[in-house]
């Protein structure tokens, strides 16, 4: 029997199936085309002597260590190199951040649509979808109304309207590329196309609101004459929170990295093991139980990334000339490392060459890639080492932030492929569709750093800061989330890319939309106010989405395909 029209889940409704294992490794839908395990095969084959349940939770725990991996993968090895390319190409903060910042930002979002995408079985792009509307209602419902619990303000009045009209556009390309189930190139491109728009929009509007800022203060300095009352003059320049008049732009802080102070010892070899060292013992006494045993519990991959990806340190980067000659000569190697270093010249393109694929490619059917590159990298590797000093970085240095970027690219990208394929085989296990998987555990997990950071800055009086990144933020996710993928899947597939949506996912798109619309009608109309009732409602309103979802799920409102 061919088993290559049967869904994988139909293993749970298949009357007497007793060789699971069989029908698992025989049906084309429980086959992966990314990653490295089969994690369906494993649950019913390699654990198949243990109940389904505990093996669900052996690979539960293994998608809690690569969630974490994906987060710290992101923060420390990404970002940074992010942060530093876009200083070398002396681009401003506002560029950068709207661009490479926002980039690091939603990487694990991206990269998990991407593999989500990659691996949509019959064009069931469920599991993307669910993520990224999930994921977008989740921030501009939960996070949202939680910052405006907190800290109510006055939120700034044109990027608060520039950043939902683009998101509620996003939103309404996508339901209606889902209502007629099929995406073009040109569509798919189209994506992409707005994101660049958006950005240019960004750019252009800041220039323009620093021209009209500048004229204003140029005005009030020249008509200032020392009377009480020509202070109320400039009252509105203040932002709405002090002043209560129009919004006032906040330069963008500069791209930031956690810094771990460099460590400069006369032994080559000792210098190298405080590098690789996967625990910062420079603030383990400060850490509180649970961050000592997150620590510990991220150590071996930590250790794995620190040999493969280079950091450069871009808070010296950025440090000026007078700045750098005041600094002691250890801290001026700005994460430099000869013998680390050198390695990653030959690890990093190796690892990247065996992750991809690539590498395991012959030339002319007989050499392998993978030789040919571990011989260049080797030379390289050599070369780096003897034309370099241990108490002074080369000139070239820089470049391995570059190196950096495209090793850490492939290690998010390969994390984001398990932690997708984990989420297809519980979903099996548990008979759930990839749209609830992606709803819940994958854009809960994408958005838990936007919970914490958006309502930290909250708490410290940054209100404004959190609520643009809980719009622009999901924005960009969205725009290259499906951009990218679908791009790439409609090249695959010859132009176009057929969809198989249902009412769940139209739902997802539906509830998203109705937040945005929300927002856009409610905010203006209370002077822009993000007040405590209004937060409150935004949760409520998350919550009735997430049952609606869920009794779609269970069938208890009938879920059909369209």
């Amino acid at each position: 029997m061919s088993d290559s029209d049967l869904d994988c889940n139909q293993l749970h409704h298949i009357p007497n199936l007793t060789d699971v294992c069989g029908f698992v490794k025989s049906t084309d839908s429980c086959q992966i085309d990314e990653g490295f395990v089969n994690y369906i095969q494993f649950l019913y084959c390699t654990l198949s002597a243990i109940p389904v349940w505990a093996a669900c939770i052996v690979i539960g725990i293994w998608w809690l260590f690569l969630f974490c991996g994906l987060a710290t993968t992101a923060d420390e090895f990404f970002c940074p190199s992010l942060a530093v390319i876009s200083q070398s190409l002396k681009l401003s903060h506002n560029v950068a951040g709207v661009t490479f910042l926002a980039f690091g930002n939603g990487a694990p979002d991206i990269f998990s649509a991407i593999a989500a995408i990659g691996n949509a079985k019959s064009g069931d792009a469920g599991m993307a979808v669910g993520a990224l509307f999930g994921a977008g209602v989740f921030v501009t419902a939960v996070v949202a109304g939680s910052i405006a619990i907190i800290h109510p303000f006055h939120c700034m009045h044109r990027p608060f309207l520039r950043d939902v009209i683009f998101y509620l556009a996003a939103c309404f390309w996508v339901w209606c590329v889902l209502w007629k189930k099929q995406i073009t190139q040109l569509e798919a491109a189209g994506f992409i196309i707005l994101y660049v728009v958006y950005v240019l929009v960004v750019i252009v509007g800041r220039y323009i609101n620093q021209k009209i800022k500048n004229k204003r203060q140029g005005f009030f300095s020249e008509t200032d004459t020392g009377i009480q009352g020509e202070a109320d003059v400039r009252q509105p320049l203040l932002p709405p929170s002090v002043g209560g008049g129009p919004e006032v732009e906040i330069e963008a802080p500069p791209l930031e990295m956690t810094h771990r102070p460099s460590y400069h010892t006369k032994h080559m070899l000792t210098d190298f093991m405080y590098e690789v060292n996967p625990i910062d013992v420079s603030s383990w006494h400060e850490k509180k139980l649970l961050g000592k045993i997150y620590e510990i519990f991220k150590s071996p991959l930590v250790l794995v990334l620190k040999l493969t990806i280079p950091v450069v340190d871009e808070a010296r980067e950025m440090s000026s000339p007078e700045e750098r000659r005041e600094e002691r000569r250890e801290d001026d190697l700005r994460n430099w490392n000869k013998l680390l270093n050198s390695l990653h010249v030959f690890t990093g393109p190796v690892f990247t060459a065996f992750a991809t694929g690539v590498g395991l490619m012959r030339l002319g059917n007989v050499f392998p890639v993978y030789a040919l590159v571990m011989i260049i990298t080797s030379i390289l590797a050599v070369i780096v080492f003897f034309t370099s000093d241990r108490d002074k970085r080369p000139i070239y240095h820089t470049g391995f932030a570059y190196l950096g970027f495209f090793v850490a690219v492939v290690w998010i990208y390969s994390i984001a492929n398990e932690i997708v394929n984990i989420l297809q085989a519980l979903g099996v296990a548990i008979d759930l569709s990839d749209a609830i998987l992606g709803l819940t555990l994958l854009a809960w997990g994408n958005s838990i750093g936007d919970f914490v950071a958006d309502t930290t800055m909250a708490r410290q009086g940054f209100p404004r800061m959190g609520i643009s990144a809980c719009f622009g933020g999901p924005l960009f996710n969205m725009l290259l989330g499906l951009g990218i993928p679908f791009s790439i899947a409609c090249f695959k597939n010859r132009g176009t890319f057929d969809l198989k949506v249902n009412l769940e996912q139209m739902t997802l798109a539906a509830g998203l939309g109705f937040s945005l619309v929300s927002s856009f009608i409610i905010v203006p109309l209370f002077g822009f106010k993000m007040s405590r009732p209004y937060g409150i409602y935004l949760l409520v309103l998350y919550a009735a989405f997430l049952v609606i979802a869920i009794l779609i799920e269970v069938n208890v409102i009938q879920n059909f395909d369209l």
